[in-house]
């Protein structure tokens, strides 16, 4: 006969009776993804080397020290089941402190090793270039922080050229694919790289506290921004970077300082500039010749330019008024000479019905020197003709 299948509701209370009946435990681990919420609950991990169970101390537990990651405690409590979520955890009603855990005294060993060779020193920090132009980004190609970064540069800095680097950024083999990566990317001419990954356990982030990554980082040529796990997550990386940011997101704000707004914003103010100054530039010239214009020097120049004008014009009327009369002068002096010369002029009788004679070529002055038969020429009024005249004719 078959079972009535059970709900998950069921399943889940079944379990959370099982659990329940295990009574109170000691349970002895290293604190992990350490959160003290707004609340007043604590909320953490419990891990050793090869599994972790989730832990809640609810307010009203007292705790004489403060809680922090990488600390090896020995927690006091009861098995149960958060049934909205399906998992079991560990509901501490006392924590005793053991000593720090072995991931956060290596980190710390680390941390002291480097910090002696000097490779925290703020002046071996290189600066954030006002514009990066070419953007390399280290990180895993899925998840949401590789999408953070991406819509934040492209939404600040829509100019800027993106590489990114696919990297493991978990595990083992992260370590090595990092540095690799950050070697690679400078010879690609980025003017910043970008090295991130998103939150996670002390273990999750645990590539980026490796002295290989760490020593990466600190030959790199090229500026590197940290932008690893959340806010209240540190790691080595984060010590030797050039700059750390508190997320992914906030990484790619640091990289996009002057946005592509901060360019417009640019623009327009040059822009106003560049007319108040030539407005101003315009307005002093302006003034100064006005000023100038005023000048008693200024006004003796121009009024002596005018009197020249002025007189210009007088001596090219007077010019004229000689000319003419000049000119009449001489119409009348040829006048006269012209009658003079018409009363002297030998032939002017002509006019007057006059004629003269002509025989042989010669002008007759007297009837004594005509005969008959002789042929005369006659000359009337200036001009000459022909005629054969009988002597008798003249008789």
């Amino acid at each position: 006969m078959e079972k009535k299948p059970l709900t998950v509701s069921q399943i889940t209370g079944t379990i959370k009776s099982l659990l329940d009946g295990m009574g109170i435990l000691s349970i002895t681990g290293e604190i992990s993804n350490f959160k003290l919420h707004s609340s007043g609950h604590r909320y953490f991990s419990l891990k050793d080397d090869a599994a972790q169970i989730s832990a809640v101390m609810w307010r009203g537990k007292t705790l004489v020290f403060p809680l922090q990651d990488g600390m090896k405690v020995l927690a006091i409590g009861t098995v149960s089941v958060y049934p909205p979520q399906g998992k079991y955890q560990l509901d501490c009603i006392s924590i005793v402190p053991l000593g720090t855990g072995d991931l956060y005294m290596a980190f710390e060993e680390l941390k002291l090793k480097l910090g002696r060779e000097g490779l925290f020193d703020i002046s071996r920090k290189k600066p954030i270039p006002v514009f990066a132009k070419n953007i390399g980004i280290i990180t895993s190609p899925t998840g949401a922080a590789v999408q953070d970064i991406l819509t934040t540069l492209k939404r600040r800095s829509p100019l800027s050229e993106i590489l990114l680097r696919p990297t493991l950024v978990q595990g083992d083999s992260a370590i090595e694919d990092i540095k690799n990566a950050i070697i690679e990317l400078q010879s690609h001419n980025c003017d910043i790289i970008i090295l991130a990954r998103g939150g996670g356990s002390i273990e999750d982030l645990w590539a980026f506290n490796s002295e290989l990554v760490a020593r990466a980082i600190a030959n790199c040529s090229i500026p590197i921004i940290a932008g690893i796990g959340h806010e209240t997550d540190f790691t080595i990386a984060d010590f030797v970077a050039d700059h750390r940011a508190a997320t992914p997101t906030a990484a790619a704000e640091l990289a996009t300082s002057i946005t592509i707004s901060d360019f417009i914003h640019f623009i327009d103010n040059t822009e106003n500039s560049i007319k108040k100054v030539i407005s101003q530039t315009i307005s002093q010239k302006k003034e100064l010749v006005l000023r100038y214009e005023q000048h008693s020097g200024f006004k003796f120049v121009k009024d002596s330019i005018r009197y020249a004008i002025q007189k210009t014009d007088d001596l090219e009327t007077r010019l004229f008024q000689n000319s003419q009369r000049t000119l009449a002068e001489h119409k009348k002096g040829f006048f006269a000479l012209e009658q003079h010369f018409n009363a002297l002029y030998p032939l002017q009788p002509l006019k007057k019905g006059f004629a003269l004679l002509h025989k042989d070529g010669k002008t007759l002055t007297s009837h004594e020197q005509l005969y008959q038969h002789d042929i005369i020429t006659i000359q009337r009024e200036f001009s000459a003709s022909t005629a054969q005249i009988l002597s008798n004719s003249l008789e």
